[in-house]
Formats: C-alpha cells, sequence, structure tokens
C-alpha cells in the first residue's frame, strides 16, 4: 500500500510553515459546514482556530511581532464568534441528555429552556455568519501561512549552523572526506 509522507522539515521555520499551513487549511476547509450551523463543522473550525493560535505562541520565534498581534487578534475574534454558537450546542446538548428523570413540570421547563437556547444559537450563528463574510475574515483566507514566517536573522543563522553541522557531522561519520 502507498503512502504520502510529507517531506520533513529541516528547520524551524519550515516545520512552523507546515503546522501553519494545515490549521490555516483545516480553519477554510469548515467554512462552509459552520456557515450551514452543522455542529460538527463549528466544533472542529473552533478547535482548529485554538490550535492556531497555540502553534503561534509556540513558534513565536518565527513570526513577527506585528504579525503575531495582528493574526491573534484575528483569531481571537474568529474564536469568539465561533464559541458563541459552540457554547449554546453544548448547552442544548447537555439538557437533551440529562439522564436524570424529570417530572412532567421540569421537563416542561427544560423544553422550554432548550427552546431559548436554540433562538440564541440561531443569533450567535448569524453573527458568525456576518463575521465570516466580512473582511477580516476574507483577509485571513487570503493569506498564505509562509508569509508569516520572518524568523530573526540570528535565529536563521543559528538554524543553518546547526543544519551544516549535522550534515558534516554525517558526512564525516560514514568515513567520507577522512584520509584511509
Amino acid at each position: 500500500m502507498d503512502t504520502y509522507e510529507a517531506p520533513r522539515p529541516e528547520s524551524v521555520g519550515q516545520l512552523a510553515e507546515q503546522v501553519f499551513t494545515d490549521l490555516h487549511q483545516t480553519i477554510i476547509f469548515h467554512e462552509s459546514g459552520s456557515l450551514t450551523g452543522d455542529v460538527e463543522s463549528v466544533h472542529d473550525m473552533r478547535v482548529a482556530v485554538r490550535r492556531l493560535r497555540v502553534a503561534m505562541g509556540n513558534f513565536a520565534v518565527c513570526v513577527s511581532k506585528e504579525d503575531r498581534k495582528r493574526l491573534r487578534s484575528r483569531l481571537e475574534n474568529l474564536a469568539d464568534a465561533l464559541g458563541g454558537v459552540r457554547d449554546m450546542d453544548v448547552m442544548i446538548v447537555a439538557l437533551k441528555t440529562s439522564p436524570t428523570p424529570r417530572p412532567d413540570q421540569e421537563k416542561s421547563a427544560v423544553s422550554a429552556l432548550i427552546g431559548r437556547l436554540r433562538a440564541r444559537r440561531r443569533s450567535r450563528l448569524r453573527s458568525l455568519m456576518k463575521y465570516l463574510g466580512g473582511g477580516e475574515y476574507a483577509g485571513f483566507k487570503r493569506e498564505s501561512p509562509s508569509d508569516w514566517i520572518k524568523m530573526n536573522e540570528a535565529h536563521r543563522s543559528n538554524e543553518s549552523r546547526k543544519s551544516h553541522s549535522r550534515h558534516s557531522k554525517t558526512f564525516s561519520e560514514e568515513g567520507h572526506g577522512q584520509a584511509a
């Protein structure tokens, strides 16, 4: 069975670009489902946003301070819009699947509460749809994660030395370049 293996990144910058690109594409992939209000798409898009925010912090050395600040703001706004919908989904499911038997009067109250939560979800979904149709998100989609990678020269030089050192060491260890 043939399987595709992505090439191994040779530097921190390449690894960051690979992680950022995968998460950026995942966010965009779940957009259409989120626009229709699909519960799983909203959840998966929100998870990808959270992972990209964490990756931005983990690879901070690879992204300029200005880009990190701008991206952090965009991702925070997207996470808030998605979270508003997702929070309602979680509450509705919790109320609907509660194993505790309820008297009829309480069932009626829970049913009314679920109705209010669904109305609130519809309102928050409209806000999410507005955000996803807006300029800030359109700008985020147009961006290429490779443009975010701007490692400072000192770190880039250090990475280059490490890579060169690894290749030289491997070459030497194999007995190449040594007098016999």
